[in-house]
């Protein structure tokens, strides 16, 4: 089974099991609705009780975790879903790296070596011994051609110089 990576235990919040969650996903509504299962890192599954949004982001209840010191124990774990199609494409952002970035007018202009799962998904391009972050943003993205090994871009003018590190 392939996972993807929802988000990121960040506290327990009260007494009775619930805690504090970083995102990651971009489909919130879909992986934290009641009943779907998430897992950990070493594949202990939970299922969600609940989900909501308090003061300081949101606030995530899990099955057999009913205490505050179950949810201490989560602290800074990472939690899983079963893989789906990622966006209305139906690509999987696991397949991106090693794919080549070609910007409309410019060309290749690098490698994908890697994806950040920020809020905003990042994609990590090689640009010659250079990084470079784009966002995975639909104004953005034109083409993805798995089977070509490429991804079709059109660019912010600037947005390549600019974000070299």
């Amino acid at each position: 089974m392939d996972l993807v990576r929802v988000g990121t235990v960040v506290k327990p919040h009260g007494v009775r099991g619930e805690v504090a969650f970083f995102l990651t996903t971009d489909e919130p509504g879909r992986r934290l609705k009641k009943g779907a299962a998430l897992f950990d890192e070493g594949g202990k599954e939970y299922k969600v009780r609940g989900s909501r949004q308090g003061a300081s982001g949101t606030l995530l209840s899990l099955s057999g975790i009913d205490s505050r010191e179950k949810a201490e124990a989560l602290r800074g774990r990472d939690l899983f879903a079963e893989a789906g199609k990622s966006d209305e494409k139906g690509i999987y952002f696991k397949d991106l790296p090693g794919l080549r970035v070609e910007v409309e007018g410019e060309g290749e202009v690098g490698i994908v070596s890697g994806i950040l799962e920020t809020p905003q998904l990042l994609l990590e391009v090689d640009r010659s011994g250079s990084k470079c972050l784009i966002p995975w943003a639909p104004d953005f993205v034109k083409q993805v051609d798995l089977k070509g090994g490429k991804i079709v871009m059109s660019l912010p003018d600037g947005l390549l110089t600019a974000c070299s590190f």
